[in-house]
């Protein structure tokens, strides 16, 4: 995270907390992605979002997403909520590749990426948080966990 928008692709030069990031940045400059730009934004869900986009393409990110075809936001809430109209969040039995969403079931605060889990724990890495973009590991039942948007991936 940078003060401003210099350096945004140095990974330690002008560090900050103003939320300045290269996932606003780069998000932003996609044609219709977001309804306003986001530089300077609380930015999990762009983090997220991002590494969808890195990894699918904008199409199929935000077909993955559940995300409306025009004027997504980059907020948890409505994210989560997204997911909810597909039938697709779930409050328990986290899966690699889960969106997960921390808070209260409609009131969700924060996210990240599912990228393990085992029979105690789930393990998640996070943008925007201490600033940065970090793993964590949560126990399966933290009270502080939401639940989880599972993207609907083709079948391996």
């Amino acid at each position: 995270e940078k003060a401003s928008n210099a350096d945004l692709d140095d990974k330690t030069a002008k560090a900050g907390s103003a939320n300045y990031t290269k996932y606003a940045r780069d998000l932003d400059a996609i044609p219709g992605f977001y309804n306003t730009p986001k530089q300077g934004a609380e930015w999990c869900e762009m983090f997220v979002d991002w590494c969808f986009v890195q990894a699918f393409g904008v199409d199929t990110a935000k077909e993955l997403l559940c995300q409306p075809g025009e004027s997504m936001g980059a907020g948890t809430i409505g994210s989560a909520m997204y997911y909810r109209s597909k039938g697709q969040f779930y409050t328990s039995d986290p899966k690699v590749g889960d969106q997960i969403y921390f808070g209260t079931v409609g009131n969700e605060t924060h996210t990240g990426l599912v990228y393990k889990v085992d029979s105690a724990n789930v393990y998640t890495i996070e943008g925007n948080t201490s600033n940065g973009v970090y793993r964590r590991t949560y126990t399966l039942d933290d009270a502080s966990i939401a639940g989880y948007g599972r993207p609907n991936y083709d079948p391996e």
